[in-house]
């Protein structure tokens, strides 16, 4: 047992060093809204905001690897009777299984995997008001805070240096996870989940070769 746990560390170990090593930084548009027994989306409207966080992405080959990221993230939505829209701030951290191909200086790339959260913030604001700022509020009892996820997507890069590359992406997430407990079993509001699709734009620098 003790050679194989020593063989599989060197392998990785190997494996890792061999690799390709990206880290960047990233900043998008992210619209969300909630899902209501599951996919009834009739009820509420969506909330907008900007959204922000780090890259890191390793490529095992040419053309296959990770990404993982930290992203400062904003959902909400509000319910069209309703003038006030329920806003959480969380750090979340996808991480997704990565294909790429290129073409020249332009590269064309998939992402798809899951993703963890935390809600750190509860805020609101009134649609009606004039100045419609975001507003602390509480969490209760009945908030779920933890979130988990799956997210998929794609999109498109480009080479401005040997070194360097800008990229946007497309990614559609939905949440597994409750935005709250319900208080009866009956309760619709058990069935609350929330979704959101993000455009971002990102810079990364590539800090190690593939060595071949």
């Amino acid at each position: 047992m003790k050679k194989i746990l020593i063989f599989a560390i060197i392998m990785f170990v190997g494996i890792y060093a061999k690799a390709q090593h990206w880290i960047g930084i990233r900043g998008g548009y992210n619209n969300s809204d909630i899902t209501i027994d599951r996919f009834n989306y009739q009820k509420t409207n969506s909330y907008s905001s900007i959204n922000y966080g780090l890259i890191y992405k390793i490529y095992i080959d040419k053309y296959t690897g990770l990404q993982a990221e930290l992203n400062n993230i904003k959902r909400g939505f509000s319910y069209k009777e309703n003038d006030t829209v329920n806003i959480r701030e969380s750090w979340e951290l996808p991480v997704l299984g990565h294909g790429r191909l290129e073409f020249g200086n332009f590269i064309g790339f998939i992402n798809g995997g899951f993703y963890i959260g935390y809600s750190q913030k509860a805020k609101y604001k009134i649609k009606s008001e004039p100045s419609a700022n975001e507003m602390p509020a509480s969490f209760t009892d009945r908030d779920i805070r933890f979130e988990f996820g799956f997210g998929f997507g794609g999109g498109i890069g480009f080479r401005i240096a040997e070194r360097i590359e800008l990229q946007t992406e497309f990614r559609y997430n939905y949440g597994l996870t409750y935005l709250y407990t319900p208080k009866y079993k009956n309760e619709r509001i058990k069935y609350i989940q929330p979704v959101s699709m993000q455009v971002s734009f990102g810079i990364l620098y590539r800090f190690a070769n593939i060595k071949k």
